[in-house]
């Protein structure tokens, strides 16, 4: 071998080492620790009765061809995913949680045979802590059970789209400090940035952290929040907070930027970002998260229609699924890129993702685009069907209110979505949606004051129904 590109070969491979220590290390020192863990998990239709499972990386779905094929009678069943996690003996102290970015639709979690926790809602995130049933001295078995079948309990029961079972997102495996940003607050990142007053002159934040403590023990400490455009600190403040063993608190630090940039659209989708960094009584950095700010203000006004920092903004484009030929609804981020360059290229400024939340990814693609987003729940009407949307029942109501809350406190950061859908073409005749729809609107105002809601109906413009909603 010359000597030359051996020389080289082990620089690189010097490098590569500094930086993995160097990324362990920073991410010791912040606390917190995120991987996808998609790769090799075995999956069987829980009917089976022999044989073994088949090796699958998720995303998947096991709807990809019988669903695409037009067959109205694709497999709604449910489907069994293992896994097998080796302990890390730098979890140690720390605490393990999953993350599942979407499972349609409803989902069981055991580790070791033993349940960490369920799930009712195909569309929305959800996290576990699987800490206390993890083992040491040997491999651990995660088992997810999901099923795809009507449920007449859990949104959606119909709609013009197929409801593809599986796990058809990213699923991630987190490490934090016992004193950490929660990610059990229905699945958020537990960072809500609510822009409170914004015009060209001022922005001013409060920024909301919950802060779990998963300790024995009460505790304090601090948090701290930083607003940059790039290396420039623009705004920071802080919070100190007393938290009970085995709870959480939320800590509100307010933030106030001078002559902002804004977020403004296709002309220029600028973000800063909001660092949030969680320290405990003798100042040890236990935790840091990030996320995306983009400032703006945003109306609706009956002469001019969308108004966007002050001026007329037309808004044209595009509903949009999250399915495509040969994936089904297990779509991987190249094809989240491709459909949102498809919508920038024709020039839409705005874009209903119907009828459900979808991928966290395309919600930052649309930030990044400067494209306005009507994002909405999962509450569809018959359409052209013969059967029923909605069933007037506590269970049915409980998971309507689950899923709302969950799609605004996931996505509520992203400046991009401006209206919260609530339902798509009910019907009022038999059990009325009309006093539920209004429920989940005073739900929507209480979870985010600063946006609007919304609903798509094809009934009588008399109907109540259509006027439950802001727009």
């Amino acid at each position: 071998m010359n000597m030359t590109v051996l020389k080289v070969r082990l620089i690189a491979v010097a490098i590569l080492s500094a930086l993995c220590v160097s990324s362990a290390a920073a991410a010791d020192m912040d606390g917190r620790t995120a991987a996808r863990i998609n790769d090799d998990w075995s999956f069987r239709f829980a009917s089976q009765v022999s044989g073994r499972g088949i090796r699958v990386d998720l995303p998947h779905t096991w709807n990809a061809g019988d669903a695409l094929s037009g067959n109205a009678a694709y497999q709604r069943t449910t489907g069994v995913y293992e896994k097998r996690l080796k302990y890390d003996p730098s979890w140690n102290g720390r605490r393990v949680i999953l993350r599942f970015e979407g499972a349609n639709q409803n989902a069981a979690v055991w580790v070791n045979s033993r349940l960490a926790g369920t799930h009712k809602g195909g569309y929305t995130a959800f996290a576990m802590d699987i800490t206390d049933l993890l083992r040491e001295d040997a491999d651990n078995l995660l088992t997810v059970r999901v099923s795809n079948a009507l449920d007449q309990d859990v949104m959606p029961l119909v709609g013009d789209f197929n409801i593809y079972g599986g796990l058809y997102r990213d699923v991630w495996l987190y490490t934090v400090y016992p004193l950490h940003v929660s990610l059990a607050d229905y699945g958020s990142k537990g960072v809500y940035l609510t822009q409170k007053s914004v015009s060209r002159e001022r922005g001013d934040v409060e920024a909301a952290v919950v802060v779990s403590n998963s300790g024995l023990e009460a505790t304090s400490g601090k948090v701290k929040v930083t607003v940059t455009d790039g290396s420039r600190i623009v705004a920071s403040g802080e919070g100190r907070f007393d938290c009970q063993a085995d709870s959480s608190v939320r800590v509100t630090v307010d933030l106030s930027i001078k002559n902002p940039h804004l977020w403004d659209g296709r002309k220029d989708p600028f973000m800063y970002e909001a660092t949030a960094v969680v320290t405990d009584a003798d100042g040890n950095v236990t935790d840091r998260v990030s996320e995306a700010l983009g400032l703006r203000w945003f109306g609706v006004d009956a002469d001019n229609g969308f108004m966007l920092n002050g001026r007329s903004y037309p808004l044209r484009g595009v509903c949009r699924h999250q399915h495509r030929a040969e994936r089904g609804n297990a779509l991987l981020p190249e094809h989240h890129r491709e459909d949102a360059e498809i919508i920038s290229e024709i020039g839409a400024t705005g874009v209903r993702l119907a009828h459900y939340p979808q991928a966290e990814e395309f919600y930052g693609l649309m930030d990044r685009y400067g494209i306005v987003v009507w994002a909405e729940i999962p509450f569809v009407g018959p359409g052209g069907y013969l059967d029923r949307g909605y069933t007037a029942s506590p269970e049915f109501h409980a998971n309507g209110r689950q899923q709302l809350v969950e799609m605004i406190r996931q996505h509520y950061n992203h400046p991009s979505i401006c209206f919260w859908g609530l339902f798509n073409e009910l019907k009022t005749h038999g059990d009325n949606p009309t006093a539920y729809v209004g429920e989940l609107n005073e739900l929507a105002h209480a979870e985010d004051p600063t946006r609007l809601t919304t609903g798509a109906s094809n009934i009588d413009a008399s109907d109540p129904l259509s006027f439950t909603t802001d727009l």
